[in-house]
C-alpha cells in the first residue's frame, strides 16, 4: 500500500489522467485506508479512505444516506408532489368535474340537441366546470393553471396544446378563464376558447402550482372536450347574423332535397340528423382521425375544413364515406332512391369504415349537410336544374350532331344533367378580397379532380356570379354548372370539319332550389348565384369567365345569320309514370316567304345525369310554313314504347335538330322531361305525442305500371323518432296495391317528422313524409 499522499490533490503527485492512468500507461483505482479511525467531537467514529487520489469520509458519507433514507420513507408521495410538510402549501386535486353544468353549458352553447352525453362547446364562448382540492383555494399560496391538448402531436407552437394560468378576468377572443365561484374544497371555473382554435375533440388538465416554490400538481380530467364553430359568435368566420337562418342552417334536422327537371320539379324529405350518435361520431372521425391531408391546426379553419369533407363524403381517394354509382346495377348495396336521411349512412359506416354503396348526388350533398352542421358550419343542400358537366374548362357545353341532324355520341365528353345536388355553406373568406364572404359552394359528388383529389369548393357565390373564376377554389367548374352556354356544332366531312350552328346562353342552370328558412316550402336562389339571364351583366360575367377558359375565341363575330323560323320544344309539366305522353314542336315562320322544314326528334331514356340509355322513339318529318304562321308538331309516345326501358328517376332527354330547305338555316337543341311518380299514401294514429308514447302509421301505394313490381321494399325514418328500418314486401301486380302498418315510438320532443319512401326495381323515387309534435310530458 502507497503511503499518504503530499501532492496537493492527496494522491502522490499528479491528478489521474481521464483514461485512468498517469502518463504512459492505465493504472486501476482503487479505494484504499490512508489514515487510521478516529472518534469525532460528537462521538462517531471517523475513516477516511483514498480513491483515485482524493480523501473520502466514508462515515459521514453513509450517516447522510442513512438520514436522507429515512426523510425518503416519511413522504410516500411521486417525485412530482411535495413533502408531507409542504402538503398544507400544495394541496391534491382530487377531481375534475365537467359534468354539474354540462347540460346548462350545452344550453347555453347550443347543442343540447346532441344525443352524446359528452360535454359540446361552440368556441369562443365560455363555458363552467369544477375541480376539488383536498383543502380549500387559497389565492395567496395556490396558483392553477388549464391544459388543453387535441391531435395526434399536441403542438404548442401549432396551437394545438395550450397552457395557460387563470386570471382575474377573461381576454376577449383568447383562450383565458376565471374564478367563477369557490365551495369549501371545490372551485368553479369560467374558461373560453379562442374565436379560431381548432374544432375537435380536447383533453383537459388542471395544475396546481405553489407560488413559494416549483412544485406543482396535474390531474387529466377523464372525459373529453368537444369543440364546434360558432356561428352565433360574431367574432367566428363561420358567424350567421340572423337567428332564423342559425335555427334552420346549424339546428335544423330535417329538411328537403329537390330533384326532378325544371319543368317537372319534384321534392323529397331527408333526415339530416346531425345530433344523433352516430352522425356526431361520424363527424368529428371524418374531421380529425380520417383525413390526413387536413392538419390538426387547419381544423380551425371553415374553408379548409369544408374542403377536406367534400373529399370526405366520397370514396375516392382516401376511402371515404359513400361509392357513387350511376349505372342503374345495384344489386351489392342500397339503391341511391331507397335512401331517406344520413344517419343510416353514418351509422353503417362507423361499423366498420367501410364505405357505404351506393350513393348519388342528393345522397353525397344531404350527408355533407349533416356533417357540416355537426361541426358547426352552416349548410344548405342546393338543386341545379339543366346542371352542365364540362370537362375541357371552356366554360360551354358542347354538342355535336352529324349532316342527318343525328346526335354524335362519341364527340359529346360535356353533359347537362337534368339535376345536380350539391351544398352551400356560410364563412367568411379571408384569404380573398373583400366582398366575397358568405354562401360558398361545396360538392362531395366525385366528377373531376381538384389539386388531385375528387373535391370541390368553397367557391364564392359572389365570384361565381361575376365571372370571377380565377379565384379558389373551383369556381371555374361550378360557375359552367350554373352558367355554361350550350354550343351546337355540325359535323362534316368524316368529322374533319366543325361548324358552330348555334349558341343557347338560357339552358343551363334553369333554376337552383333550396328549402326557404322556417319553412317547408322550396326557393329558388338562381340570382344569388348569377345575374337575370340575358342582362348586360350577366353576359359580362360569361364574357368574363371565357376568357380564363381554354376556349378564349368562342365567342368570335359569326357571318350574317339569316333565322327567321323560331321553334319551341314543349311538353306536359304533369305527365305521370304509366301514361301516354306528347312531345309538341312549336314552329314559327316570321318571314313573308314560305319555309320547308326538315324535323328530327329523339326521345331517349337518360340518367338523370344526362348519360343516355336506350332510345325510344326516333321522328322525323317535313314541315311546310305559310308566310307569318305557326305549326305545332307532336310526338306521340305510348306506355309500352318505354315502360320497359326507363331507369332511375324516369328521365328522358328530347333532342331537336331542324333544317330550312330555302335559308339554310339550322336549328338545334334539346329539353328535359320526366315522369312523375306517385306518392306513398302516409297516416299516423295521433298527431300530438309525448316522448315515450307509442302510434301507429300506415302505408300504401297503387302500382301504376302495367308490370309487376319486384324486390319491393318500404324504408321508415325519422330523427328522435325512428331509426332507419326496412319493411320487405312481395311483388305488387299491375294496378296492384301493397299495405303496411308499424308501430313507432317518440324519442324526442319538438316538431318531428317521419319519411317513408317504396322502392322496386321498377319503380323508385316513390315517397312521403308526414309532420307532427311531440312534448315532454
Amino acid at each position: 500500500m502507497g503511503s499518504a499522499a503530499s501532492g496537493p490533490n492527496g494522491g502522490g503527485g499528479d491528478e489521474a489522467a481521464p483514461g485512468g492512468g498517469t502518463g504512459g500507461g492505465h493504472k486501476e483505482s482503487r479505494a484504499e485506508p490512508i489514515g487510521s479511525s478516529s472518534s469525532t467531537s460528537s462521538g462517531k467514529r471517523s475513516l477516511v479512505y483514498g480513491y483515485g487520489g482524493r480523501r473520502v469520509d466514508f462515515a459521514a458519507f453513509l450517516h447522510r444516506e442513512t438520514n436522507t433514507t429515512k426523510d425518503n420513507n416519511k413522504n410516500t408521495t411521486s417525485p412530482s408532489q411535495p413533502a408531507k410538510e409542504e402538503t398544507c402549501k400544495l394541496p391534491k386535486i382530487t377531481s375534475v368535474d365537467v359534468t354539474t353544468n354540462l347540460w346548462r353549458n350545452r344550453e347555453e352553447h347550443h347543442t343540447y340537441e346532441y344525443d352524446s352525453q359528452e360535454l359540446i362547446l361552440r368556441r369562443g364562448q365560455p363555458f363552467l366546470f369544477s375541480f376539488t382540492l383536498e383543502r380549500p383555494y387559497d389565492g395567496e399560496k395556490d396558483e392553477i393553471a388549464l391544459e388543453f391538448s387535441t391531435g395526434k402531436k399536441p403542438s404548442l407552437t401549432k396551437g394545438t396544446r395550450i397552457v395557460f394560468t387563470i386570471a382575474q378576468e377573461m381576454e376577449e377572443g383568447k383562450w383565458s378563464a376565471t374564478i367563477d365561484k369557490t365551495e369549501g374544497n371545490q372551485v368553479v371555473l369560467k374558461a373560453q376558447t379562442s374565436n379560431n382554435c381548432p374544432v375537435g375533440r380536447y383533453s383537459m388538465s388542471v395544475i396546481i402550482k405553489s407560488k413559494e416554490s416549483k412544485e406543482k400538481q396535474t390531474l387529466n380530467c377523464d372525459k373529453s372536450i368537444y369543440m364546434l364553430f360558432n356561428p352565433w359568435l360574431e367574432k367566428d368566420t363561420v358567424y350567421m347574423e340572423k337567428e332564423d337562418e342559425r335555427e334552420e342552417f346549424v339546428l335544423e334536422d330535417s329538411g328537403y332535397l329537390w330533384y326532378g327537371s325544371y319543368k317537372q320539379i319534384g321534392k323529397r324529405r331527408w333526415n339530416f340528423g346531425q345530433f344523433e350518435d352516430s352522425a356526431f361520431e361520424a363527424a368529428i372521425y371524418l374531421l380529425q382521425d380520417h383525413n390526413e391531408a387536413l392538419s390538426d391546426a387547419d381544423r380551425g379553419n371553415p374553408i379548409l375544413v369544408s374542403r377536406s369533407m367534400s373529399a370526405a363524403i366520397n370514396v375516392q381517394d382516401d376511402g371515404g364515406v359513400l361509392v357513387g354509382r350511376w349505372d342503374g346495377e345495384y344489386g351489392d348495396g342500397t339503391r341511391p332512391t331507397a335512401w331517406n336521411g344520413s344517419v343510416a349512412i353514418l351509422e353503417q359506416y362507423m361499423k366498420d369504415k367501410d364505405p357505404v354503396h351506393y350513393g348519388q348526388c342528393w345522397v353525397f350533398s344531404g350527408v355533407l349537410t349533416t356533417i357540416l352542421r355537426s361541426l358547426g358550419i352552416p349548410a344548405r343542400s342546393v338543386t341545379n336544374y339543366a346542371s352542365a358537366h364540362d370537362t375541357d374548362s371552356s366554360m360551354t357545353i358542347d354538342k355535336h350532331f352529324d349532316e342527318r341532324g343525328e346526335s354524335i355520341e362519341w364527340m359529346d365528353s360535356d353533359s347537362v344533367w337534368n339535376f345536380h345536388v350539391w351544398n352551400d355553406c356560410w364563412m367568411a373568406r379571408p384569404d380573398l378580397p373583400p366582398g366575397y364572404g358568405g354562401w360558398q359552394a361545396v360538392d362531395a359528388t366525385p366528377q373531376e379532380t381538384s389539386e388531385g383529389i375528387f373535391q370541390a369548393g368553397p367557391a364564392s357565390l359572389n365570384a361565381i356570379r361575376q365571372g370571377h373564376v380565377y379565384l379558389p377554389y373551383d369556381t371555374r367548374f361550378i360557375f359552367a354548372e350554373i352558367n355554361g352556354d350550350m354550343v351546337y356544332w355540325e359535323a362534316s366531312d368524316g368529322d374533319y370539319n366543325l361548324d358552330k350552328l348555334r349558341c343557347e346562353s338560357s339552358s343551363v342552370g334553369r333554376g337552383l332550389y333550396t328549402k326557404s328558412v322556417r319553412q317547408n316550402t322550396g326557393e329558388d336562389i338562381k340570382t344569388q348565384y348569377k345575374h337575370a339571364e340575358g342582362s348586360k351583366e350577366e353576359r359580362l360575367a360569361v364574357e368574363c369567365a371565357v376568357q380564363h377558359g381554354t376556349k378564349p375565341d368562342i365567342y368570335r363575330p359569326d357571318g350574317p345569320i339569316f333565322d327567321d323560323v323560331m321553334f319551341e320544344i314543349d311538353t306536359e309539366d304533369r305527365v305521370y309514370v304509366g301514361s301516354d305522353f306528347d312531345v309538341k314542336i312549336k314552329l314559327t315562320n316570321q318571314s313573308s316567304e314560305e319555309r320547308n322544314v326538315t324535323l328530327s326528334v329523339i326521345v331517349q331514356v337518360c340518367f338523370y345525369t344526362g348519360v343516355l340509355a336506350q332510345k325510344v322513339k326516333i321522328e322525323k318529318k317535313e314541315v311546310t310554313l305559310k308566310e307569318n304562321s305557326t305549326v305545332e308538331s307532336i310526338v306521340h309516345v305510348t306506355v309500352e314504347e318505354y315502360v320497359d326501358k326507363l331507369v332511375d328517376q324516369s328521365a328522358m332527354k328530347i333532342f331537336f335538330m331542324g333544317k330550312v330547305k330555302e335559308t339554310k338555316q339550322v336549328m338545334a337543341s334539346q329539353d328535359d322531361f320526366r315522369l312523375r311518380t306517385p306518392d306513398v299514401d302516409l297516416t299516423v294514429s295521433e298527431t300530438k305525442l309525448t316522448v315515450g308514447q307509442e302510434f301507429t302509421a300506415k302505408m300504401a301505394l297503387k302500382n301504376p305500371l302495367p308490370r309487376t313490381l319486384t324486390n319491393c321494399s318500404f324504408s321508415v325514418e325519422g330523427a328522435g323518432v325512428q331509426r332507419a328500418r326496412t319493411i320487405y314486401l312481395n311483388d305488387v301486380p299491375p294496378n296492384g296495391e301493397v299495405k303496411e302498418e308499424v308501430t313507432l315510438k317518440a324519442r324526442k320532443p319538438g316538431k318531428r317528422t317521419l319519411v317513408v319512401d317504396f322502392d322496386s326495381d321498377q319503380l323508385s323515387q316513390v315517397h312521403s313524409d308526414i309532420h307532427f309534435e311531440v312534448s315532454k310530458g
